[in-house]
């Protein structure tokens, strides 16, 4: 660490997904609410024929093994009772599975919540030209690690012997992949189509 007295730069933030069975939400259309009762997000998507509904947003302390709560549990069932017909009830025992995952959140001094805390990537350059990024999103780690490489080679005064490809390489696994490659599958082998 360039300065051992730095405030840590990034608050792990707790989300929680539940499963319900498919009957909650329709086979090819997802609902997301940007503001649910105390200002979070809210969605129920198809996925697998089952529904995943989620999310939460609470500040933890770090942890390897992040583990749902009942308390995040019922907010996600309130709060998608809003939505559904007043026929239906939703139920804790139609909670198929729950998870937990950690947002690394970069921290702002003048927030307290975890909900206002930047969910993108965040550059910043020491005093002795240590280059940090934090925060980000998974789907975003390609573009992360651009221009993290972009800002060493700005502040380190490189000479690339050539612009990035990052974004013209293909993911691994990708190559060869065909947008028919289900049907080839189904017909070829007799595999089950879901």
């Amino acid at each position: 660490m360039a300065d051992p007295d730095t405030t840590p730069i990034c608050q792990p933030s707790a989300g929680v997904h539940i499963v319900l069975p498919g009957y909650y939400s329709p086979s090819s259309t997802g609902l997301l609410d940007p503001s649910t009762s105390d200002g979070r997000v809210i969605f129920f998507l198809p996925w697998q024929r089952m529904t995943v509904a989620g999310t939460t947003d609470a500040p933890v302390s770090l942890t390897f093994h992040p583990s749902p709560n009942d308390v995040d549990i019922e907010f996600i069932l309130r709060e998608i009772r809003n939505y559904l017909s007043s026929d239906v009830t939703v139920r804790r025992g139609d909670v198929m599975s729950a998870w937990s995952g950690l947002r690394p959140l970069v921290r702002d001094p003048n927030k307290k919540d975890t909900k206002s805390l930047a969910r993108n990537h965040v550059i910043e350059v020491s005093k002795s030209g240590l280059v940090t990024i934090a925060g980000g999103k998974w789907t975003t780690y390609r573009h992360m690690a651009e221009e993290t490489v972009d800002k060493v080679i700005e502040v380190a005064n490189l000479q690339p012997i050539r612009k990035c490809v990052t974004a013209g390489l293909l993911l691994e696994g990708a190559h060869n992949w065909d947008p028919l490659l289900h049907i080839r599958l189904v017909q070829d082998y007799g595999i089950d189509e879901d």
